[in-house]
């Protein structure tokens, strides 16, 4: 005799339309530009597969010596670009995750929209 159980699977992000693609975009440019603090950090921010990825640069060093070699290629000769942080839309509420130094991806906050920029505007622990 077979035995069913529900199994509960992770939550699935929202499909974005363009319109709401728009409307986020604007939401956020209008917060990350009144922030002083993220208009400094983030060079820019994407939104792809119901996620808001934000980017930052960092100054390699050693750009200048000429024998060395660089695994990716970096922006202007001597920056290279890492994520800062994204920001996940499910359907009754937003993540905001950071990205540790193995590629995975921890929740560190759960919220609105909203409360997750201000989260991210406010701690210094995990975004500097």
């Amino acid at each position: 005799m077979r035995k069913y159980a529900w199994v509960q699977s992770a939550p699935v992000p929202v499909k974005l339309t363009d319109i709401k693609k728009r409307l986020l975009k604007s939401e956020v440019q209008t917060f990350t530009e009144n922030s002083l603090k993220l208009s400094k950090s983030i060079n820019r921010f994407e939104v792809k597969a119901g996620r808001i990825y934000f980017y930052h640069l960092v100054e390699q060093f050693g750009w200048e010596d000429l024998d060395s070699r660089f695994i990716v290629p970096l922006i202007d000769g001597k920056y290279i670009e890492f994520k800062y942080a994204r920001i996940t839309i499910y359907p009754q509420q937003c993540t905001l995750d950071w990205q540790r130094p193995n590629d995975q991806w921890m929740t560190i906050f759960t919220g609105t929209l909203n409360e997750c920029l201000q989260h991210m505007h406010e701690r210094d622990e995990w975004f500097m």
